[in-house]
């Protein structure tokens, strides 16, 4: 086979349990267009992607699945064709929609893991509730400058977005628009937040995600382990944090609401 050839040929993925779970992709921009790659990559069959955008110019050195031409689509349009020219076999929903109280319930029922990669806040805490209500297990990811998290959670086991951020914050928290973002950082966690998704839908390779928050920082990677908040509005937890997460948060609460959870997909 020539090299060309070669190169422009994708293998089939490997048979694995993502083949039987549907991932509701919420955002397509950069985190949702690796996390897709990857979850295409790892032998997902079943996605719908929710996104109310087009694909913008200024945005595509880190939305890695769309090209110039692409520009001015609708990115859930523009995802699948990227999508089916490497995974002819994929099932894919476009959703141009904005996942919000109108429309959440209805796009979570039939989905088996929640993928959150938004540029909003309040998505982020919607999806949150939204998994817990319905029982559905959900990874909520997100970016700033080069720093990221991945915070994937099964409904009745672990801490909830809410055990860590109660709510949403008062003031207007930095985003993207005004703070940038990494392209490169982007990848990594949405790559790291489709394994977490993959562990979420029973692929053994990726236990070890579950159970922890994931920080993505310059330096490398930290994990952090959580136990549900007391009083939880998100999940009804009746446990408490450990005492060394209450310690961390009282002393870098604002450090890590900025750069953790302020986000730009």
């Amino acid at each position: 086979m020539p090299m060309q050839q070669m190169m422009q040929s994708t293998p089939p993925p490997p048979p694995s349990c993502a083949q039987d779970a549907t991932f509701l992709v919420i955002g397509a921009g950069g985190l949702g267009a690796p996390l897709l790659l990857a979850l295409g990559a790892a032998g997902a069959r079943r996605l719908v992607i929710v996104d109310p955008d087009l694909v913008d110019e200024s945005n595509l050195q880190r939305q890695v699945l769309y090209r110039t031409r692409d520009v001015g689509r609708p990115k859930v349009l523009a995802a699948k064709d990227a999508l089916l020219r490497r995974w002819p076999g994929l099932s894919i929903e476009p959703v141009r929609a904005r996942f919000d109280e109108t429309s959440a319930r209805a796009l979570a029922t039939d989905a088996d893991v929640l993928c959150e990669g938004s540029d909003d806040l309040a998505t982020k805490f919607l999806a949150n509730d939204v998994a817990h209500a319905l029982g559905r297990s959900v990874v909520i990811g997100g970016v700033l400058r080069h720093a990221g998290q991945v915070f994937p959670v099964r409904p009745g086991r672990d801490a909830c977005y809410r055990c860590l951020f109660e709510s949403l914050p008062s003031g207007d928290a930095a985003r993207c628009a005004d703070a940038g973002v990494f392209g490169a950082t982007c990848g990594e966690v949405g790559a790291l937040q489709a394994r977490a998704a993959l562990a979420l839908a029973g692929d053994p390779a990726h236990d070890a995600l579950l159970g922890r928050v994931w920080l993505v920082e310059p330096g490398g990677t930290r994990k952090l382990t959580l136990r549900p908040r007391a009083g939880c509005t998100g999940c009804g937890a009746v446990e408490s944090p450990a005492a060394e997460v209450s310690s961390m948060l009282a002393t870098t609460h604002s450090h890590f609401d900025t750069r953790v959870t302020a986000t730009k997909a």
